[in-house]
């Protein structure tokens, strides 16, 4: 007897639900991961600020909190890919979640002094660093499950940190208003725990790579591993050093250009809050359009990464000339929407390029090389600002940007990232290639330092980006 056609109708609805469900599970862990750290990010400061009244030990927290982000990245990488995506996720988050609920614990009960404040405050950063490589690993397959556009989910998960910070940063100032203390720090330790639940119970798949974890290359020698992939495979080096030179350029321009813009220009130090709200809006306008605009005039990969920071540059070069409030609101707007895209298109880039067992490896190395150039950005225009006041640096970051847009418009590496891997063609032979002879140089290299190899290994994975 056939099924009657609103049964049949029925069961695939639910199938199809089902397929879908692991992929709404990971992008809310990531939603929630992004509003705790939001809130984490404004609650600690203003906590120090106000039990110490001392802007040097508050810059210090924040500095605490932050240098794990350079190493924990990369050695969070290596434990991915021996233990597993979803494993370490969860593992990560439960950590992270439990160092972060002390801290209200012990402020309410027995004190909570300032170094051990900042020992927890490390430590969570520490632990909480891994979960933002190993769920990178688990997007493709859920998203494939759920036949769905893989631009489309890098879309919605990298706007995760930008939505996070323009609802949290209010909710957390609020709080700390209200009650005068971390109560804030509550709901960052419960994101945390919801998040690993949803990844435990939702979320099928990422396993151990037993190839990696039996290897015999022991821990330095499997980061070693995805470093040798990051070289065999262009197109990712030329995207990773594209981005370290960027990010050095572009995070002196919410830190510091436009604090002392409002500052010394406007005379208006309210004027930074709608400087930054545009910026945060314009950001999430231009992540989640990312995703439609990728099937029209997004469509190539290699345009939108040129036009969308040539873009930004025009943009900076304006504010040389000085607007009023709402000059520079608008700009900051503006730039936030070319800047949006970039994030999801790298990462979507990387996903389709880079083998399913060494993607911890490749995403934690190469995020953790793209955070290395922030701080130095920040210190060279600080010195820039005092010595030749802020006009001359602004143009100079500026134009930096378009000399490197010209100065890359041809390399080959680049253009490759329009080739998908799936198409037939020489380009795509050249990157199999590439990942084999990764394989090729890295098992060659464990027989010849076994030795060396097994030390390390011995050392084991005892350090475990903040989310």
């Amino acid at each position: 007897m056939s099924a009657a056609p609103g049964t049949t109708a029925s069961g695939a609805r639910t199938a199809a639900a089902g397929r879908r469900s692991p992929l709404a599970a990971l992008l809310t862990a990531q939603y929630l991961s992004a509003f705790g750290n939001a809130i984490t990010v404004v609650t600690v400061p203003l906590y120090v600020l106000h039990t110490t009244g001392s802007t040097a030990t508050t810059g210090l927290a924040g500095f605490i909190g932050a240098v794990p982000l350079i190493f924990a990245g990369a050695v969070g990488g290596v434990l991915v890919d021996r233990f597993g995506g979803r494993r370490l996720s969860v593992l990560s988050d439960l950590a992270a979640g439990l160092l972060v609920l002390l801290v209200p614990l012990l402020d309410a009960t027995t004190g909570l002094p300032i170094p051990l404040l900042l020992a927890l405050l490390f430590a969570r950063t520490v632990v909480a660093t891994p979960a933002t490589a190993a769920r990178m690993t688990l997007l493709k397959p859920v998203t494939e499950n759920a036949g769905a556009r893989l631009e489309s989910v890098n879309s919605w998960y990298q706007a995760a940190p930008r939505l996070g910070l323009v609802a949290g940063a209010p909710l957390a100032g609020v709080l700390v208003a209200a009650t005068d203390s971390v109560v804030g720090m509550y709901v960052d330790a419960g994101t945390f725990l919801v998040a690993a639940a949803l990844v435990t119970f939702a979320v099928p798949g990422g396993e151990a790579n037993k190839g990696s974890a039996q290897s015999g290359f022991g821990f330095f020698g499997q980061l070693r591993e995805g470093m040798a992939l990051v070289r065999t495979m262009p197109v990712i080096g030329a995207m990773t050093a594209f981005v370290v030179v960027t990010n050095f350029l572009d995070d002196a321009f919410t830190p510091l250009f436009l604090p002392v813009y409002a500052q010394d220009v406007l005379h208006s130090s309210a004027a930074m809050g709608w400087f930054l709200g545009a910026v945060g809006i314009g950001s999430i306008v231009g992540t989640f359009l990312y995703g439609p605009a990728s099937r029209t005039f997004l469509s190539s990969r290699r345009y939108t990464l040129f036009g969308c920071f040539a873009m930004v540059a025009v943009l900076r070069l304006l504010l040389v000339l000085q607007p009023g409030a709402v000059g520079v609101t608008v700009i900051c707007f503006l730039t936030g929407v070319a800047g949006g895209p970039l994030n999801p298109m790298l990462s979507t880039v990387m996903l389709e390029r880079v083998p399913e067992e060494l993607r911890g490896r490749v995403f934690g190395l190469t995020g953790a090389m793209a955070l290395t150039s922030a701080p130095l950005g920040v210190l060279t225009a600080g010195w820039l600002v005092d010595l030749a006041g802020l006009r001359v640096p602004m143009l100079c970051f500026a134009l930096v940007y378009l000399v490197l847009i010209a100065a890359s418009w041809r390399r080959p590496a680049l253009k490759d990232m329009d080739v998908r891997p799936a198409a037939d063609g020489p380009r795509a032979a050249e990157e199999a290639d590439g990942a084999d002879e990764a394989a090729t140089l890295t098992s060659t290299a464990s027989a010849d330092r076994s030795v060396e190899t097994d030390r390390a290994s011995d050392t084991g994975p005892g350090k475990v980006r903040t989310r």
